[in-house]
């Protein structure tokens, strides 16, 4: 039962992918237009059914490691687990991008300082080179009353 309902939520997110290519097309800052422009195999500009249909059929077939033509759930949790290293490494390349202002490939101590120092200037409040424990309480309720910011690596409504 369990490998059936592994078979069926890959079947659903090949699926999915291929219906959620027009939305995704503008989310170029999880790296979706790459993706999606590499599925548009002609250069046309556009993405047919059938560039999504051997979009799916690749991702299938990287999945079936033996090339059985079936997917077992060592081979799917495999499939995830090299998807979410993937990911995460264009992640951290991303973030090294945005860190590397003078985009040098290294970076300096200098160039570390941007984001600690800006979120410093936005919760010390009363700019007075303190951050105290009232500021810093009063920036976590800021947190967590935001709708949709990660908060334990999840997006959604505060915890309860």
């Amino acid at each position: 039962m369990k490998l059936h309902s592994s078979l069926i939520a890959l079947t659903l997110t090949l699926g999915a992918a291929t219906m959620a290519l027009p939305a995704a097309a503008d989310d170029h800052r999880g790296g979706h237009g790459e993706r999606l422009q590499a599925l548009d195999t002609n250069g046309d500009g556009n993405i047919s059914r059938d560039e999504a249909e051997a979009a799916r059929q690749a991702m299938f077939a990287q999945a079936d490691a033996n090339g059985d033509g079936s997917i077992t759930e060592a081979e799917f949790t495999a499939a995830a687990e090299a998807r979410a290293e993937e990911r995460r490494a264009n992640r951290q390349g991303r973030a090294f991008g945005r860190a590397d202002a003078n985009g040098d490939g290294v970076l300096t101590l200098d160039e570390t300082g941007g984001r600690i120092d800006a979120m410093f200037e936005r919760v010390d409040t009363d700019g007075d080179g303190l951050i105290t424990e009232a500021e810093r309480e009063a920036a976590k309720s800021a947190i967590q009353g935001r709708p949709g910011e990660r908060r334990g690596g999840r997006r959604g409504p505060p915890a309860e």
